[in-house]
């Protein structure tokens, strides 16, 4: 379990509210309530039965920083009182409480569905992370959101728990080395389908039993952040592997992308303005940056790969740390 030298922190039993995406506003009470109809039901007809409410359309969501703006003035003064002011393991203890669905967002995303390690244990895990964030962060010196420094903490211990507890313990070299080959295909067959593939499908791609696809992504779930199509191949969704919200998903990306494009030499960044914002061709792009087409083809090739390995990473190097924020 969790080593007794990481911070600790009573956490109350309550637990926090769950994020509501979307929420639908009640419908106002009328000021002058309208009389009931006077005509008499009909005992013979049956009363409707009441719809059950409409899922919440998580992509659609805004959900974002803004979520917990109304912590960053407790933030600000946890971060200022000295270490043995009488006020701060109950802030503490506050704080966490407050941000403990980040926590139980991930630890769903990177565990969910898997057999090598329990969800509590993730959010156990993940708390560390959320613990030490709030320790760590320093308003004086962060140039974001706190979510954008959070959620690399958070992330990268129950990754690292993975890699030191379940990836070289009772795994197979088979499913290692599946794991290995899923890996290297997932990319063009994405590619090539327009989406993550099905565990069938990768089966029928690497010419092995489906049952060793699903037993191979279950000890390598360290290895995959990514969500995977149903199980089931008729798409009825009934079996997942992993279960992510998209509106966190999206948020976590983005303020994950703002330090490491901050990182990026001036020139780089905007190349990536100008083709991904302002959707311009290479050629375009080529004569306004005074270099050839080709060359701007390579400095995308390359900052994509250098964003792209910076958000695979189990936490951010140390250079970064103090560019995303969030400061030690």
């Amino acid at each position: 379990m969790l080593n007794a030298a990481r911070p600790k922190v009573d956490i109350p039993t309550p637990r926090a509210e769950p994020v509501t995406l979307d929420p639908t506003p009640s419908d106002p009470t009328p000021s002058d309530p309208t009389p009931s109809d006077p005509t008499p039901s009909d005992p013979t007809r049956a009363e409707p039965i009441p719809a059950e409410p409409a899922p919440v359309d998580q992509g659609s969501s805004n959900l974002g920083p803004s979520e917990y703006a109304d912590r960053m003035p407790l933030l600000r003064r946890y971060a200022g009182l000295p270490d043995d002011h009488p006020e701060r393991d109950g802030i503490r203890s506050e704080l966490v409480l407050a941000f403990l669905p980040v926590v139980e967002h991930l630890a769903r995303r990177h565990g969910n569905g898997y057999r090598v390690a329990s969800y509590d244990d993730l959010v156990q895990t993940g708390t560390v992370g959320l613990i030490t964030a709030i320790d760590r962060w320093d308003p004086e010196r962060a140039k974001g959101e706190f979510l954008g420094y959070l959620i690399p903490c958070v992330r990268g211990e129950i990754l690292r728990y993975f890699r030191d507890r379940t990836w070289s313990m009772r795994v197979p070299r088979r499913l290692k080395d599946l794991g290995v080959s899923i890996a290297k295909a997932t990319g063009p067959l994405t590619q090539k389908l327009g989406r993550a593939p099905r565990p069938s499908e990768l089966a029928a791609h690497l010419d092995v039993d489906r049952e060793e696809i699903i037993d191979a992504l279950a000890a390598t779930a360290d290895r995959h952040s990514a969500p995977l199509y149903p199980v089931d191949d008729d798409g009825s969704g009934e079996e997942r592997i992993g279960s992510v919200e998209r509106a966190y998903e999206r948020v976590e990306y983005e303020l994950a992308l703002r330090p490491l494009i901050d990182e990026l030499p001036e020139r780089e960044r905007r190349i990536l303005r100008l083709r991904f914002f302002e959707d311009q061709s290479q050629s375009r792009i080529a004569e306004q940056v005074g270099v050839s087409q080709m060359h701007v083809s390579r400095l995308l090739a390359r900052t994509l790969a250098t964003l792209r390995e910076g958000l695979t990473a189990d936490t951010p190097p140390p250079g970064r740390e103090a560019a995303v924020a969030r400061g030690r």
